[in-house]
């Protein structure tokens, strides 16, 4: 029998050190709505995201890129930081505003998750909008898949578990496999919510939050299910986050 392919999901960043990660593939998720922010401003035409933590951060490393074509955007609850070129809204990402630029992200969430997987061997930016492009390049690798979930701020999300399940469910019919608990829960939650994607969203503590603050649109966009065919993937040294790979054979999702 060949060996069981070990995939963890991590419902928040919390844990994840450079050891554990080591020898895997990460994939990071954050659905509402880094993740899909950046596959939406490389879709459009940005030559890179470069994910800081920080808000000042990210400022200093805008402001010393200033020469070149440059966007600086991000959020802090929700919304866009004071003198920000843009916020964290997939639909801000135009190819009008992206088309040769690079793009400083920093958010409450995800760029933090990032920065943290960016430690696996090979680290990849998932949403909804390219689940089967994000699908087929897993199903080509043989090494463990870490699946790193953002979280809303230090607790588990519902919209990133979703995600995660998917991916899980979809490993889990291309081969043996060995799951930690947070891969089956994970997957549970998919198995429960995934035929109402939208409606999950919405429900969920981030979606609520956003809906507060009249970004409704965001939810719907982030449930677009393969609206691209393209796998941001993590490059280092610097580190930035690029399009690492293009194209979709065929939908892998629920039928």
């Amino acid at each position: 029998m060949p060996e069981e392919r070990l995939v963890r999901v991590h419902l928040t960043p919390d844990r994840l050190t450079p050891a554990l990660l080591a020898e895997s593939v990460a994939v990071v998720i954050d659905v509402l709505r880094a993740t899909t922010t950046m596959i939406h401003a490389l879709a459009a035409g940005c030559v890179a995201v470069l994910p800081v933590a920080e808000v000042e951060e990210a400022r200093c490393l805008a402001d010393g890129m200033r020469a070149g074509r440059v966007l600086l955007g991000g959020e802090r609850d929700g919304v866009p930081p004071v003198g920000f070129d843009l916020g964290n809204s997939p639909g801000e990402y135009t190819c009008t505003r992206c088309k040769g630029t690079t793009l400083v992200l920093t958010t409450s969430n995800g760029t933090r998750a990032l920065l943290r997987a960016a430690a696996a061997e090979r680290t990849l930016i998932a949403g909804f909008v390219n689940y089967s492009a994000v699908c087929e390049q897993l199903v080509q690798e043989t090494r463990p898949v870490d699946i790193v979930c953002a979280g809303y701020h230090g607790d588990v999300a519902l919209e990133d578990a979703l995600l995660a399940g998917a991916l899980v469910e979809f490993l889990c019919e291309h081969g043996p496999v060995a799951l930690n608990d947070a891969a089956r829960l994970a997957w549970d939650c998919f198995e429960n919510h995934g035929r109402v994607l939208d409606g999950a969203l919405e429900i969920s503590t981030g979606g609520a939050h956003l809906r507060s603050l009249g970004y409704e649109y965001d939810i719907w966009a982030a449930a677009r299910v393969d609206q691209f065919a393209v796998v941001p993937e993590v490059r280092r040294q610097p580190l930035r986050v690029e399009i690492g790979a293009v194209g979709i054979v065929k939908s892998h999702w629920l039928k």
